[in-house]
């Protein structure tokens, strides 16, 4: 079965506007829910005193079931996936290093969006030069993954909790920060050398600290039960769900909405739906719709207007 994972797609704000996407207007997701049926509910545990929800986000909760993963709450090892991707020797812990935005105002400071630096590669070399030996120091191998974003490898990083990106974006850091004394060490003398470093000359927003998440170590054994779901964030319709989910931008989540009924669920529908789910995520919670084999009453209605057609534009059954 093909499964297709819509992060973002439910209302992250409680309130009367949570039921506002079952009144839009999306013919597509209409006609996909009509022929489908709701067969799991994924729900987050319950956070760690001080935060305001689980590590992992759903969407990530659920690729990682896809994987056949069981890992505790935050320690999906996404970073050792990737690294395994580029050939590297995963029999140790890796992490994802992302530049970063911290924001600090009235005391309190606040993760940006990495995407909205828009890091070039001269930048990412530069820094990449940079900060690559202070963390040698640290027994941690840097390793380039793509701007702005570099993969590390340590053992430093088994077993340890790390918050997704997507839950830390403009909240709060501090209940999110990693525990490691060592690790904090590092992050801070970082935050000293990119506080003066020349690349955040004239930029509008400095390049100041950088984020650990994604961290752990792959599982020795492949699960054979582990499907091979699609996460579609880099298309710029899914791509804008989650820019207005984190914003609370509810005009602007509808409108993506419009253009995810139109790019993403008519295509699935014209495909086979009856060997295809969709999971709709929100903030705390997912949803996992199974489409249903048509009856057969479905299927000789159906073929009825088939037939019907084929009359009306001249073609023989």
């Amino acid at each position: 079965m093909t499964t297709t994972v819509l992060p973002f797609s439910l209302w992250t704000v409680q309130g009367p506007e949570a039921d506002l996407l079952a009144q839009a207007e999306l013919p597509h997701l209409r006609a996909w829910l009509a022929q489908s049926q709701r067969t799991q509910v994924l729900a987050d545990g319950e956070p760690a005193e001080g935060r305001l929800a689980t590590y992992t986000p759903p969407h990530e909760r659920v690729l990682a079931q896809a994987q056949g993963w069981s890992f505790a709450d935050g320690c999906l090892p996404w970073a050792a996936l990737a690294a395994e991707a580029q050939g590297l020797d995963t029999s140790n812990a890796w992490a994802f290093v992302t530049l970063c935005n911290w924001h600090v105002s009235n005391g309190q400071v606040t993760l940006g969006d990495p995407a909205h630096l828009g890091i070039d590669a001269e930048t990412n070399q530069v820094l990449f030069n940079a900060m690559q030996p202070f963390f040698a120091e640290d027994g941690i191998a840097l390793h380039p993954y793509r701007n702005g974003v570099w993969l590390a490898q340590s053992s430093w990083f088994e077993n340890l909790p790390t918050a997704s990106l997507d839950r830390v974006i403009g909240r709060n850091i501090d209940p999110w920060l990693v525990g490691h004394a060592v690790l904090r060490r590092l992050q801070n003398e970082m935050q000293m050398l990119l506080y003066t470093h020349a690349v955040n000359e004239g930029r509008a927003l400095t390049i100041n600290s950088f984020w650990w998440h994604g961290a752990g170590v792959l599982p020795a054994a492949k699960s054979s039960t582990a499907t091979s779901p699609c996460l579609v964030p880099d298309q710029p319709c899914v791509a804008a769900l989650r820019t207005a989910a984190l914003q609370q931008d509810l005009v602007g989540w509808l409108e993506a909405w419009q253009k995810v009924d139109a790019q993403v669920i008519q295509p699935l529908l014209q495909t086979q739906p009856s060997h295809m789910s969709l999971v709709l995520c929100g903030d705390h919670v997912a949803h996992v719709y199974e489409a249903m084999a048509p009856s057969w009453w479905q299927s000789l209605m159906q073929k009825f207007k088939t037939m019907s057609m084929n009359q009306v534009i001249g073609v023989s059954s």
